[in-house]
């Protein structure tokens, strides 16, 4: 039985029930688990014993009850089913190997590609050296020899206020493009 047909057998038996979902009064939806039955049982013993008494005498008259009485089950012997309060749950069956073997792998790779991996170093040339600090750009960064004024500049102005301890060891300078400069100072 696959989940769509249980869930239109749930959704035929409740209609006939007139059974909200929303609150339910015989079948109640566990979420990720299945369908519970949450009615109220009783035992009807005695009830059905005595209707069935009043059946079989309305429906045989006196005259014959000599040969019903001979043919008949006596009463003491009489089985009921008693229905119980069912937890009815379905479960989904155990994920198989192949989707076990997909999740394995789709944890796996991307830690694989993160340990195995080495980020690519990025290779600096020089650009200039201001006050004792080099000034460097990436190899694969368009030429900013335009805009040296403008990085020694940035960069005396940045080492007045930054002396001694705080003063760069190096400055790595990008951009240049719709004219903007970057210039990030690298500490000890």
């Amino acid at each position: 039985v696959d989940d769509s047909s249980l869930t239109q057998a749930i959704s035929t038996l409740r209609k006939m029930l007139k059974d909200s979902t929303k609150s339910p009064q015989y079948v109640k939806t566990v979420p990720k688990r299945g369908y519970q039955l949450i009615a109220r049982v009783e035992t009807v013993e005695e009830e059905m014993a005595r209707e069935s008494e009043a059946a079989h005498d309305i429906s045989q008259p006196e005259s014959v009850n000599e040969y019903a009485e001979s043919s008949s089950v006596p009463s003491s012997a009489t089985v009921v089913n008693t229905p119980q309060p069912a937890n009815v749950v379905t479960n989904k069956s155990a994920p198989n190997l192949g989707n076990r073997l997909l999740i394995l792998i789709a944890v796996l790779l991307p830690l694989a590609v993160l340990l195995l991996t080495n980020p690519s170093q990025t290779s600096f040339k020089p650009l200039t050296v201001v006050d004792g600090v080099a000034v460097n750009m990436p190899n694969n960064h368009p030429d900013l020899s335009n805009w040296l004024p403008s990085i020694e500049l940035c960069v005396k102005k940045y080492n007045e206020k930054h002396t001694g301890g705080l003063k760069p060891i190096e400055v790595i300078a990008t951009g240049g493009q719709n004219n903007q400069l970057t210039l990030n100072y690298i500490h000890s």
